[in-house]
């Protein structure tokens, strides 16, 4: 049914969301020689970076040329690949979109699923704690890492999953809800390694005692895991061909916060290292309210999904990740964009105890948010790194 507040308060998130980003797309920010040139369009302000693995892998396969490898030595990538397989760490969904629609439509797909994730994130908030479905909405829309959703990258897709898993498992009982989260389990692990997390919602029906669908469920996440892993077996004969690609990305694992603690004492604490440790607190704390609401063995039917076992055991997940990730000369490097799908990250601070005012605190993390998100989009449309 029409609601012209819920619209009223879409289209504000949907504004700020594309202000922020193009504010730091026209800063003077002088552009990197690094920065790249897919279309010649005002489109390449969205095309930076991995963006450019889409393209290519969906141009040439995952075996990219020598030519087209040596493209990449501007953004620090050594030629010839090794393995020479670099790029199947990349799952397959994006590719074969930009395949099937090109840079440009695929980029407006993109942007599009972005605005539906909006729409379904204020639902599913609505549903549950209605006074917060909009501060928390515009809260996500001016986040650090809000150019991503915009960029030809796969967060929109692995967002818009996960909120199709979250609405459909508000009502499992429902067949019409259940298909949603299992359509949506299938593109979760299509786009990104973190779809897989995904799995842990499955625990939502076992707990309402439904193993049937849960199995069923668990099975859609897996599908087209399976139909990749078969590819690159075919193709690279090995069964482990996706953990070598990833290898050469040199990522490694370490104690939890032993990243954060080197990126100080190497002198790489910046402002974009403070809003990442943010958010991490952010996610522990809602991740605690949601643990506090659901400490229960059985689910009941209707139960919300926000505060639930489920999404606290994802959200814990995913931030143990990024707490343990670390790379060599920029421990943190990619962690904010691990944390960027985690949108109930958001709740902590969307409070507003009257109708018509904010608190100062949901000002600050405002304010704080898209400042950072200004930032990243001037770094990222300029070909400056920023993940």
């Amino acid at each position: 049914m029409f609601n012209s507040a819920r619209v009223r308060h879409l289209a504000t998130a949907a504004a700020a969301h594309y202000a922020v980003i193009f504010a730091g797309i026209f800063a003077p920010v002088g552009d990197a020689a690094s920065r790249i040139h897919m279309t010649g369009t005002f489109a390449d302000n969205f095309m930076q970076w991995d963006s450019q693995w889409f393209v290519d892998i969906a141009r040439y396969g995952y075996l990219l040329p020598l030519a087209v490898q040596r493209t990449f030595i501007p953004t620090g990538n050594v030629v010839p690949f090794t393995p020479a397989f670099k790029g199947a760490a990349f799952l397959p969904g994006l590719p074969v979109v930009v395949r099937i629609l090109g840079p440009i439509l695929a980029l407006v797909l993109v942007n599009l699923l972005f605005l539906c994730a909006l729409a379904l994130m204020y639902r599913i908030v609505e549903h549950e704690r209605p006074a917060r479905a909009f501060p928390t909405v515009l809260l996500f829309a001016v986040g650090p890492c809000a150019v991503i959703f915009s960029s030809l990258y796969t967060e929109s897709f692995t967002l818009f999953a996960v909120l199709l898993i979250m609405y459909g498992l508000q009502n499992p009982t429902s067949s019409r809800r259940y298909w949603i989260a299992c359509a949506g389990a299938c593109i979760a692990t299509a786009f990104h390694d973190l779809g897989a997390f995904a799995a842990l919602f499955a625990i939502r029906l076992f707990r309402l005692r439904m193993p049937v669908r849960g199995l069923f469920f668990l099975a859609c996440l897996a599908l087209v895991p399976a139909c990749y892993e078969w590819y690159l077996w075919s193709h690279f004969h090995t069964p482990f061909a996706l953990l070598t690609a990833e290898d050469s990305w040199h990522r490694h694992w370490s104690a939890p916060l032993a990243n954060a603690l080197e990126a100080i004492v190497g002198g790489q604490f910046t402002s974009i290292t403070a809003i990442t440790l943010a958010v991490a607190c952010l996610v522990a704390c809602q991740a605690y309210v949601a643990l506090r609401c659901d400490f229960r063995l059985w689910a009941k039917p209707g139960q919300g999904i926000v505060c639930s076992l489920e999404t606290c055991l994802w959200m814990s997940a995913i931030l143990f990740l990024g707490l343990c990730a670390n790379m060599p000369h920029n421990p943190l490097e990619s962690v904010l964009r691990f944390y960027a799908i985690l949108w109930p990250a958001s709740l902590p601070v969307a409070r507003w105890p009257q109708a018509d005012r904010a608190t100062p605190t949901f000002w600050l993390a405002l304010i704080s948010f898209a400042a950072t998100a200004t930032l990243g989009s001037a770094l990222f449309s300029h070909g400056w790194f920023f993940q």
